[in-house]
């Protein structure tokens, strides 16, 4: 499929389940849960059901793992093997409580690399979206990272969960939250891969207890690279799909986020 295809029919979906979500906003009903503690809606489940036949029309013989449905693990599917991953709302709570701070992700991946991606928040309008060696966007203009190039003046997202790595190193949080301009955490990790490669972040750091999942930031990893950034994990290594802490930054302010990070760890 030629590039502006592409990047035309990722627009187009996430502009649909866009339209379901505004729709349903603030009428998602009573609050439910799934496990951790994880807000679910009728309306993630119609948005990925939407998608899933988007893609199964358009793309037959491609794989689709979505939160709300699941599909093949990584690890399980073979490298020449192309699949979707699909957030059909990140950011659930947000959502369920009225809040204006979620989004539907898309990426397309084969193997480890991801192809193409999307970040639609439907209520503020900006759609993000990448293509492999083609560049990010930002409503069609081209986007870049932020050219902040020191911790302390940098804003930073921290992700992380009640049981993960940076709850158990409250140190780490408390050297963040001294050494940079201000953090910041939204509660959709997917939305704010996005902000990081726009510019408006200066980095990101997400910890879990076990692996990041790909329907969380897969898209975001096309966007933060393509828009020039650096990607690894906490340790400074190659950032690999599925493990359990990333580092996405502008560059500038990487080494010393790393350094951040590992000075607390002894």
């Amino acid at each position: 499929m030629k590039t502006e295809n592409m990047e035309k029919l990722l627009g187009t979906w996430a502009h649909e389940a866009g339209e379901m979500a505004t729709k349903a906003f603030r009428h998602t009903g009573d609050l439910e849960f799934k496990s951790g503690q994880e807000a679910v809606t009728e309306t993630d489940r119609r948005i990925e059901t939407h998608l899933r036949a988007r893609i199964a029309e358009a793309f037959p013989d491609d794989l689709v793992v979505g939160e709300e449905f699941g599909g093949p693990a990584h690890d399980e599917v073979n490298p020449e093997d192309r699949v979707w991953h699909l957030d059909p709302i990140d950011g659930t709570l947000n959502f369920a409580l009225g809040l204006p701070g979620f989004c539907t992700s898309l990426a397309l991946m084969q193997g480890d690399d991801v192809l193409a991606a999307c970040v639609h928040q439907p209520l503020v309008g900006d759609m993000f979206t990448a293509l492999k060696g083609q560049g990010a966007k930002l409503n069609g203009a081209p986007m870049r990272v932020s050219r902040r190039a020191h911790l302390k003046d940098a804003v930073v997202s921290a992700q992380f969960k009640k049981d993960g790595l940076l709850v158990s190193r409250p140190e780490v949080l408390q050297a963040l939250f001294r050494e940079t301009m201000k953090v910041r955490k939204t509660g959709a990790i997917a939305l704010e891969m996005a902000w990081t490669a726009a510019g408006f972040y200066d980095g990101l750091l997400a910890g879990f207890r076990g692996p990041i999942q790909l329907y969380d930031v897969a898209a975001g990893l096309l966007l933060l690279t393509e828009a020039g950034g650096q990607l690894s994990d906490f340790e400074g290594r190659p950032y690999h799909p599925e493990g359990e802490t990333l580092l996405a930054t502008n560059g500038l302010v990487h080494a010393e986020l790393v350094a951040l990070l590992n000075r607390s760890a002894d």
